[in-house]
């Protein structure tokens, strides 16, 4: 009889053991990663069997093995919290990882749109690129960025969406329409906006929509965040002695199906509100979509003494920022020597020269 119990315990302790084996192979199974060289959706209709999803994901590279895989989820989870849906997998994944996306519900949407708002891009630019999508027609578009009920219900005392477009990549997992998107885009630009903005604006004299346009022409003068406060400075300047700003992407704003070409009947039309040569003060709407560093850079002005700046002649993504005219005269000379007149124009078509 004591043979028998000893015997007995001998297999009962070579099978727990047995048992702590598997369960260890099993946990180091599940913990190894599996390479998917390529994106694998996994669709989990409502009441699928444990051994249908277990064969599907190894059918689809997702696991290694759909009967390690059966047992492990049998011995270790509550299969009945997995939810049903579409699943993504991609790049390095293991069943433990596969696990938490079923049973946790992260159920893939593919996106259906995405649209990118570059900074700089104009209304007129954007409601081209939505039509183009599909997502409204251009005559829904237009009239809905000056419609004046709408631009109440988002905030904007101004007489178009221009400026309030916040530069980003906006992505949709369903279809929206022109409302929707163009909603979701001023969220972005409120969001964005610095708490004490708006008050911090107002102690400089200038409302809310005043500083984005100022910010507009911030944003289509330089490329180069360190210039910002730099350009700021110079419309500041100008602003207080109540000066012409002179910037000629202001002007181009205003001209009707720009063909390229800034001849001087532009300059000198006094028709054009936005004749920045002409009119003085700012402009009076935005003139496009502008970053979160000329927002800022609108309160934060350099106090060098800058009135003029010019592109580098050594360097066209660059300025050259001038306290004097006879400075600045100097080197537009510069410029026009190194670049010829052509390449003067070109740079008063894209940023002005001042």
């Amino acid at each position: 009889m004591r043979k028998f119990i000893l015997f007995s315990l001998f297999l009962l302790f070579l099978t727990a053991g047995a048992l702590v084996g598997a369960f260890q192979f099993m946990g180091s199974w599940a913990s190894s990663s599996i390479h998917l060289p390529n994106d694998v959706v996994v669709e989990v209709k409502p009441g699928t069997a444990l051994k249908t999803l277990s064969s599907t994901l190894e059918k689809q590279g997702v696991i290694s093995n759909k009967l390690l895989f059966y047992t492990w989820m049998r011995l270790g989870s509550d299969y009945s919290k997995i939810q049903a849906g579409s699943y993504l997998f991609k790049g390095d994944t293991t069943p433990v990882a596969v696990r938490e996306k079923l049973v946790a519900g992260d159920i893939y949407r593919p996106l259906v749109l995405q649209v990118t708002i570059p900074e700089g891009f104009t209304i007129k630019m954007l409601t081209d690129r939505l039509a183009a999508k599909g997502v409204a027609s251009q005559a829904e578009l237009e009239k809905l960025v000056k419609d004046s009920k709408f631009l109440r219900s988002l905030g904007i005392k101004s007489t178009t969406l221009e400026g309030f477009t916040y530069p980003a990549t906006y992505s949709f997992e369903s279809m929206p329409n022109g409302a929707d998107f163009l909603k979701k885009t001023v969220k972005t630009f409120f969001e964005k906006l610095p708490t004490s903005y708006e008050d911090d604006i107002a102690k400089l004299g200038l409302n809310l929509t005043q500083a984005v346009t100022f910010a507009s022409l911030i944003e289509l003068e330089t490329m180069r965040d360190e210039e910002k406060p730099m350009i700021s400075e110079v419309i500041w300047s100008r602003l207080k002695r109540g000066e012409p700003l002179g910037i000629d992407a202001a002007i181009i704003y205003g001209i009707t199906n720009y063909d390229g070409d800034l001849k001087w009947k532009d300059l000198r039309n006094a028709k054009n509100q936005y004749n920045t040569r002409i009119h003085r003060g700012l402009p009076p709407t935005p003139i496009g979509a502008s970053s979160l560093s000329s927002l800022v850079a609108v309160l934060n002005p350099t106090k060098l003494g800058y009135y003029y700046y010019v592109l580098d002649s050594e360097d066209p993504s660059k300025h050259i920022f001038s306290r004097t005219l006879a400075e600045h005269n100097a080197h537009v000379r510069k410029l026009i020597k190194s670049s010829g007149k052509s390449a003067i124009r070109r740079s008063n078509e894209q940023k002005g020269t001042h």
